[in-house]
C-alpha cells in the first residue's frame, strides 16, 4: 500500500481523476481527503501590486497564471488570507534536476522589496 498525493487544477474534477486511477489494472484507490486547488482573483489588489512591482524589475511578462503543484497558499486562502506563489527563475521543483537561477535572486528580492514597501499606500495607510 502507498499514499499518493494527486494535485488537480480548477478545471479538473477530482472524482474523474480518481476514476482514472481506479481504471488502472490491479489498482484499488480510496481518497483520504480532497482539498480544492488554490484560486486567486487576478484583480486582487495584492496580485495587481505584486505584478506591478515585479514588472518594474523584469523584462517581459513577470507572472503566469495557473500551474500544478501545491504550497501553503491553499491553506492561507481557505481562511481568507491573501496568498500567491511567486519566486525566482527555476525548474524541476523537488526533483533531482531542481535548479534556480542565481542571477534571478536579486531581481526577485527587488520585486518583493518594492511590493512590501507599496502595501501601506495601496491600503490607504500612508
Amino acid at each position: 500500500m502507498i499514499d499518493v498525493d494527486i494535485r488537480y487544477l480548477p478545471d479538473q474534477d477530482p472524482a474523474a481523476v480518481l476514476a482514472e486511477v481506479r481504471a488502472l489494472p490491479g489498482i484499488e484507490a480510496s481518497p483520504l481527503f480532497t482539498r480544492p486547488p488554490a484560486t486567486v482573483d487576478r484583480n486582487s489588489p495584492f496580485v495587481l501590486g505584486l505584478r506591478e512591482s515585479a514588472a518594474a524589475h523584469h523584462s517581459g511578462e513577470p507572472m503566469s497564471v495557473g500551474r500544478d503543484g501545491a504550497s501553503d497558499a491553499v491553506s492561507f486562502l481557505r481562511v481568507g488570507v491573501p496568498a500567491v506563489e511567486f519566486g525566482p527563475v527555476g525548474a524541476g521543483h523537488h526533483g533531482p534536476e531542481e535548479w534556480v537561477s542565481v542571477a534571478s535572486l536579486e531581481t526577485y528580492r527587488q520585486a518583493l522589496d518594492s511590493f512590501l514597501r507599496a502595501i501601506p499606500g495601496r491600503l490607504g495607510d500612508d
